[in-house]
Order: C-alpha cells, then sequence, then structure tokens
C-alpha cells in the first residue's frame, strides 16, 4: 500500500512540474519572437556604447594628450608640424591592449577622438587589431593650400622688409648729399 502511494505521488508530482513548466512556454507561445538574425538586423546600440574608436582627423592638433591620459599606452601618434599644419605620419590604437576605457576621450582640447558604436572588429590574425585611425596620410588639401597661402605671404613680407631696408639705407645718403649741397651753396 505505501509503494502505491509512492508511486501515485510520484505521478502527480511530474504532472505538475510538466505543467508549471508548460505555463512558462504557454506564456511566450504567442507573443512575437525576438530572435535577432545578426548580420542582417541589429539591436540598438545605447548613445553611451563604447565601441571601435574613431577619429575627427581635422579636427585634431596633435597634442598627445589621448595618449598620455591611456593608462596602458596602446595610442601611437606621429605627425611632422609645418608650421601650424600638420602632416599625418600615423595615429594607431592597439587593441590587443586597449581596455575601452574611454580615458583617451575626455582630455583631448578639441573633442576629435570618440568611441564609436561599432563593436565587430573580428580578425583571425592579430596584427590586424593594431588599427590605423587616419582617413588620409600626409597633409590635407586644405592645410597644403593655407601653407602655400601662409609661404606666399612671407615671402612678400620679407620682399617689403628688404625694400624698406633698402630705402632706410638710402635715406642717409640723401641726408648728407643734401646736406653737402647746401654747405657748397653757403660757401
Amino acid at each position: 500500500m505505501h509503494a502505491a502511494k509512492t508511486y501515485f505521488k510520484n505521478v502527480w508530482d511530474s504532472v505538475a512540474t510538466t505543467l508549471v513548466g508548460m505555463r512558462i512556454t504557454g506564456k511566450y507561445l504567442l507573443q512575437k519572437p525576438i530572435t535577432v538574425q545578426y548580420p542582417d538586423e541589429r539591436l540598438p546600440i545605447p548613445e553611451r556604447y563604447r565601441g571601435i574608436h574613431y577619429l575627427e582627423q581635422e579636427k585634431c592638433i596633435d597634442c598627445l594628450a589621448c595618449a598620455r591620459a591611456c593608462p596602458i599606452d596602446c595610442i601611437e601618434m606621429d605627425a611632422v608640424r609645418h608650421g601650424k599644419e600638420l602632416e599625418w605620419i600615423s595615429f594607431t590604437l592597439d587593441y590587443q591592449k586597449c581596455m575601452f576605457c574611454e580615458l583617451c576621450v575626455y582630455p583631448c582640447p578639441k573633442d576629435c577622438i570618440h568611441m564609436g558604436t561599432e563593436f565587430a572588429f573580428v580578425t583571425y590574425d592579430r596584427s590586424e587589431l593594431k588599427h590605423d585611425l587616419l582617413s588620409f596620410k600626409g597633409m590635407a588639401k586644405e592645410a597644403r593650400i593655407r601653407m602655400k597661402e601662409a609661404e606666399e605671404k612671407k615671402k612678400e613680407k620679407e620682399a617689403a622688409k628688404a625694400a624698406a631696408g633698402g630705402a632706410k639705407e638710402s635715406a642717409p645718403e640723401a641726408k648728407l648729399e643734401k646736406a653737402a649741397d647746401e654747405g657748397g651753396d653757403q660757401t
């Protein structure tokens, strides 16, 4: 009798637990599926997401503030100054080291480095994780034009100085000649 009681209790427990599980399944059965077919569809990314960096190269002044702020030294910058203009050689981030802390963004005086929303940086080769953020190397077209204009203005100023210097040198000679002519008339 005790064995029959245990048997029916086990049957009741198995039916009860199956109904609990089916209740959860039934709850989601008639809802719209939430599965996202990843490569074709993407979930919305939060505004403050810290993804792969992007650089507004035209704004950057090569102050190295972002590189100094990086706690693990994964930012390397190299540029040559031509007066006020920059000739870019490299601006790389090593994503093998980067911990996406966003500490490089805040000290930037020109607000030119940002954390993007891109997160799929998959690669088979670790050497590809050293990412160059420059959109162009060398000087921007506008920077080259400004540099040529500045050089032309500098040449014009030097020519004006040379002409003014020549006029200053001739002015004392003219005074001496005038004084000599005046002195010759009195004698």
